[in-house]
């Protein structure tokens, strides 16, 4: 039986790829680390409120915690942990369970856990607007309790073996590698002789890192060895062959369901950056992502969490139109008959690191964002490396 020939996208594709490694092998992290990088640290007894501030003000992803008991970074602080923390103290705030377990209100506390061990409203589905007594607890609560107190509280760790570390010579194909098996988004960059923190790098560094410099890599490479097989321009390659893959990611929430849950289930349970809210026709109405979180907190709208997302949706939307900016760089739609270079280019300019595709009735058929387009492009690379 004569055996099929490989097509052209395959042949495309297993050329790009192959070269990836190869550049990713020949970078460092150095060579990818933004001139633009901006580590912010903290002391672990900063309060929740200030730690608050600082994602607000200076629009940061993480700070790291310096520790002075032992005089180096003891751990991260993430979006993910902002978000945690505040829906848990508002939880607790509105059904008067203390946000602190002290001698006194301990054993009220447990008895609280074992009667509803979520504190997701999933389970508990009474929803109503704070009073102005519980609105000042909980800013009162942000201000006097510090990350160490409310981390010791809550039982969760901090410290440094949730840091994830990777060193400036250390190349980056390696680091790739780091991103998928330890399921991350960022890792933190040590200078080897000092052991200092000399950045954060994130997986949009690295896909940054690939716009600029893979095509006059690829390009060197095919001229060095003379290919002439297929076309000169590697971006040729289609979306569409990786459709099966990008299908499946359709992460889609009603307009009508709570903030409250909205984020819980971002969080907890899709464990995505961004989710496409539709109405009850499942049309398509807009992305909120964990930055949107930080609105929320801009202007201390507490009760937003107990609106609607659609609602919700509406205010972040008024105020994105506020910056010029955002006009400029609003790509969020994406089709499968764009280059994987356009897709690329684009997620980076989303100002949510998301890009939806929709079909003709405006339904969703995918949400592509960093993380997705970084695995399929890691676990290719893996895989012809194991063949090779």
């Amino acid at each position: 039986m004569k055996r099929s020939q490989p097509s052209k996208e395959d042949l495309l594709k297993e050329e790009y790829v192959t070269t990836l490694t190869y550049f990713l092998r020949d970078s460092s992290v150095y060579d990818c680390l933004s001139i633009n990088n901006q580590v912010s640290v903290v002391d672990m007894t900063l309060s929740l409120f200030d730690t608050f501030k600082i994602f607000i003000d200076s629009h940061v992803d993480e700070v790291l915690f310096w520790n002075q008991e032992i005089a180096n970074y003891d751990g991260v602080f993430t979006q993910t942990d902002l978000i945690k923390t505040v829906l848990k103290c508002y939880y607790n705030v509105l059904y008067e369970i203390p946000n602190i377990w002290t001698t006194n209100n301990i054993a009220t506390i447990i008895e609280m856990e074992n009667e509803d061990e979520s504190y997701s409203p999933i389970k508990r589905t009474i929803y109503g607007r704070l009073t102005i007594d519980q609105f000042n607890q909980l800013l009162q609560d942000f201000k006097n309790i510090s990350v160490k107190v409310w981390f010791n509280s809550v039982g969760e760790n901090l410290h440094q073996n949730c840091l994830i570390k990777a060193e400036l010579d250390e190349n980056l194909n390696d680091v790739c590698q780091k991103f998928i098996t330890e399921n991350i988004t960022r890792i933190i960059v040590i200078e080897k002789e000092s052991k200092m923190v000399a950045g954060i790098i994130q997986q949009k560094d690295i896909l940054s890192f690939l716009v600029k410099g893979f095509s006059q890599y690829f390009a060197l490479k095919k001229h060095q060895n003379k290919t002439t097989t297929i076309h000169n321009e590697q971006h040729e390659l289609q979306m569409e062959y990786f459709k099966d893959e990008a299908t499946k990611l359709q992460f889609t929430l009603p307009a009508d369901i709570p903030v409250y849950d909205l984020f819980y289930k971002l969080i907890y349970i899709y464990k995505r950056n961004t989710i496409a809210i539709v109405d009850k026709y499942n049309k398509y109405l807009g992305l909120i992502d964990r930055r949107d979180f930080l609105f929320i907190l801009k202007y201390q709208m507490f009760d937003i969490l107990a609106s609607t997302a659609e609602k919700f949706l509406s205010l972040i939307k008024t105020e994105d139109s506020k910056y010029l900016a955002y006009y400029i760089r609003n790509k969020e739609q994406f089709t499968f008959k764009q280059t994987l270079k356009q897709v690329v280019e684009n997620l980076l300019l989303s100002p949510r690191g998301s890009l939806v595709c929709l079909d003709n009735e405006e339904r969703v058929v995918s949400i592509f964002q960093i993380s997705d387009l970084f695995k399929i492009f890691v676990t290719d690379n893996q895989n012809i490396e194991n063949s090779g």
